[in-house]
C-alpha cells in the first residue's frame, strides 16, 4: 500500500502498487535515507499557493550540499523529457513526445478501464469523488467500444445453445412474414408480439390496437351502433349486455382520440401498411 499525501481535494489516499514498483519505490527510499532511519524532513514550496510547505518526509527529494532538498515539479517534468529525448519516441506527426506527470494519471485511466476495470473502481483508486471526472481522464474511443460490446456479444453467445443460432428454414420464414401480415385490422394495425395470438379477436377493445386515422367514418359507425344497442339494452332490460358495451363505447371513444392525436401530430403522412414479401424479393400470392 502506498499513501498519498493530501490533495487538492484535501483527502489522503492508499493505492495498491505492483511488486515492480514497490521494489523501485523501496530504492527510492533506501537511497533517500543514506544510511538513517527515517526519510529526512524537508519543506517544499508550492508554486500555485506561494506558500513553504512544513517539514515532512517527501519522497522525491535529494541532497543539495549540506541539506536535503524537495524535488519540484518543474525539475520533475525537466527529468521526463529529457528521458524523452534519450529515447527517440515521437508522436504521430514525428515531433518529440511530451509528457507532464499528471499524464501518467490519463494513461492510467485509460489502461485499467480498457481491459474492464469498473469505473467507479477507477475513480477510487484516482482519488475522485465525482465518476465523470475518472471517465474524462480515460481515453476511450469509439472503437474501443464497439470492439468490447462485439466481445461482449461473443461471450453471451458462447454461454446460449448453439442450436438457437441456426439459419431459419424458409417455413419459419414465411411464418415470421406471415404474422406481420395478421397484424392488419379493419381498424388499424395490431400491434402484439410475435408468436402470439390478439385476445380480442381484433376487437376495438384491444390495448394493442393502433388505430388507423383514415378509418375514422368506421369507427364512427361502430361507436354510433353501440350506442343504439345500449339504448336497445337499456329498452328491453337486459343489464348483462350493458356493462360490455358500455366499455366497448369507451374504448371506441380513446380509440377516436388517439386517431385524432396521431392525425394532427406534426402532419404525418400515413404511407400504409407494407408487403413484407415484396420488401424480401418473395413473390406475393
Amino acid at each position: 500500500m502506498l499513501q498519498i499525501a493530501p490533495s487538492k481535494t484535501d483527502a489522503e489516499r492508499l493505492l495498491l502498487v505492483s511488486p515492480e514498483l514497490g521494489e523501485v519505490l523501496a530504492a527510492i527510499i533506501h537511497r533517500v535515507r543514506g544510511g538513517r532511519a527515517t526519510l529526512p524532513l524537508v519543506p517544499a514550496y508550492d508554486p500555485y499557493e506561494r506558500t513553504w510547505s512544513a517539514p515532512m518526509p517527501f519522497l522525491f527529494q535529494r541532497p543539495r550540499g549540506p541539506e536535503h532538498r524537495a524535488i519540484s515539479r518543474t525539475t520533475l517534468r525537466q527529468f521526463l523529457l529529457h528521458v524523452l529525448a534519450v529515447s527517440g519516441l515521437t508522436d504521430a506527426s514525428n515531433k518529440p513526445l511530451e509528457f507532464t506527470p499528471h499524464d501518467f494519471r490519463r494513461l492510467f485511466a485509460t489502461e485499467a478501464l480498457r481491459p474492464g476495470l469498473p469505473p467507479h473502481i477507477a475513480a477510487k483508486i484516482l482519488g475522485h469523488a465525482d465518476l465523470g471526472t475518472t471517465m474524462g481522464y480515460a481515453a476511450i474511443y469509439s472503437e474501443d467500444v464497439v470492439a468490447h460490446h462485439r466481445a461482449f456479444i461473443a461471450r453471451r453467445r458462447a454461454l446460449r445453445p448453439g442450436e438457437e443460432y441456426r439459419d431459419l428454414t424458409p417455413e419459419e420464414w414465411d411464418q415470421f412474414l406471415h404474422h406481420f401480415e395478421l397484424r392488419k385490422v379493419a381498424l388499424g394495425v395490431c400491434t402484439r408480439d410475435f408468436g402470439t395470438p390478439c385476445a380480442h379477436e381484433h376487437s376495438v377493445r384491444c390495448p394493442q390496437l393502433r388505430p388507423d386515422p383514415a378509418q375514422e367514418p368506421r369507427l364512427l359507425e361502430i361507436r354510433d351502433n353501440l350506442q343504439a344497442r345500449i339504448t336497445e339494452a337499456r329498452r328491453e332490460g337486459w343489464p348483462g349486455e350493458i356493462a360490455g358495451l358500455e366499455a366497448t363505447l369507451q374504448a371506441a371513444e380513446q380509440k377516436l382520440q388517439t386517431m385524432h392525436r396521431i392525425a394532427n401530430r406534426h402532419g404525418v403522412t400515413r404511407l400504409g401498411m407494407p408487403t413484407f414479401h415484396d420488401t424480401v424479393g418473395r413473390a406475393s400470392t
